[in-house]
């Protein structure tokens, strides 16, 4: 697939948000992609948590692997309406305070209408020089401008009521499209490469092992999943997996690039290759050691640069597979800058290359 149209899927997904338990607009980009791909040869499924997926089946069913990227993003969630107009918020997914002060927001209201709103912040030009040092900033402080000048012109002529959700506003293309046909940024990176990176595996899959009967020449059945809630705790690939006698777990997410002073990471680079990741969650979370291995052994073979990861403040729908359902899983990370930030950096050859990988890995199970 060329990089054009990788772009193509990756802004036709963005087009629609999808704060964490509402990714219902989303999975309808992510169905009519996929649909483009599978034709009449296998069929397209949701589960009651709002789990999308299918089942390629393979011409022997001696093992049921689920490939899973998230469809949800990070948000927040209106805690409550101050009698001046203002409005209180509580995170939805995790990320700190320090970047949020005058980033726009977008609002879902009770017509289910996004509401433009500004995270209120303190200017520089009324603040004593001693205390514009103080670095961190709790969410929950933090206030919301809509316009409103009191509470019922918020609940009456904006439609925003207490539990509303928002998501974070911005642009979603090329960074410099002049220059580079490759850097991407944009809002809900994490996880919108990974879930075009699901789009690009499953073409990859169907063009090239796809039988005259309609099954994938491998001897293991492949679902394909974009699953929900995941950065609210993992919900739906733990149920979706739960569910259906999976074997063994294959979760794409992002690879955390960080070189900032004071932060903890594994140096690794933006064009790097694909993250191999084997531990999460501060030790709390350890991905299956000779699945990993045998990633890597696909990437050495099939001469993909890949990278190897550790994450300290980060869990993923792998992690969760591998810790409460006993399932070897892994997790495979596209390089991504500023990760829960707006916006996120990432590039359209580590998603075809993530795919690359794991398309050899399945090729090759015996």
């Amino acid at each position: 697939m060329e990089k054009k149209d990788i772009l193509d899927i990756i802004k036709a997904l963005a087009s629609k948000r999808a704060p964490s338990g509402l990714e219902k607009e989303r999975g309808k980009i992510f169905e009519k992609q996929i649909k483009k791909l599978i034709q009449k040869d296998f069929k397209l499924k949701k589960d009651p948590l709002g789990n999308i997926y299918i089942k390629l089946r393979g011409t022997a069913s001696k093992q049921k692997i689920a490939i899973i990227a998230h469809m949800d993003e990070i948000g927040g969630t209106i805690r409550k309406i101050r009698k001046g107009g203002k409005l209180e918020f509580s995170p939805r997914g995790g990320y700190e305070g320090r970047w949020l002060i005058s980033k726009k927001i977008q609002i879902l209201n009770s017509e289910e209408k996004w509401i433009y709103g500004v995270i209120s912040g303190r200017s520089t030009h009324s603040i004593p020089e001693k205390l514009r040092g103080k670095e961190k900033i709790d969410p929950l402080e933090l206030e919301i401008f809509i316009g409103a000048e009191n509470k019922e012109e918020v609940l009456d002529k904006y439609k925003i009521h207490v539990g509303a959700p928002f998501v974070f506003s911005g642009d979603f293309d090329l960074l410099n499209s002049d220059i580079d046909d490759d850097i991407i940024a944009g809002y809900s990176m994490d996880n919108l490469a990974a879930l075009t990176c699901l789009i690009v595996l499953t073409e990859k899959l169907i063009k090239n092992l796809k039988n005259e009967r309609g099954k994938l020449k491998l001897k293991s059945d492949i679902y394909i999943v974009a699953s929900t809630r995941e950065e609210i705790g993992t919900e739906g690939a733990f149920y979706f997996t739960r569910n259906h006698s999976i074997n063994r777990v294959i979760a794409i997410d992002i690879g955390i690039v960080e070189d900032a002073p004071g932060t903890i990471h594994s140096e690794l680079k933006l064009k790097g290759g694909p993250v191999i990741v084997w531990q999460e969650s501060r030790g709390h979370g350890i991905l299956d050691y000779s699945f990993c291995k045998d990633l890597t052994q696909a990437a050495e073979k099939y001469n993909i640069k890949y990278q190897n990861g550790v994450f300290e403040y980060y869990g993923s729908d792998a992690g969760k597979t591998q810790k409460w359902l006993g399932l070897p899983s892994a997790l495979i990370g596209i390089p991504t800058k500023f990760s829960h930030n707006v916006p996120e950096i990432s590039t359209l050859s580590e998603i075809d290359a993530t795919a690359e990988l794991i398309y050899y890995y399945l090729k090759d199970l015996k």
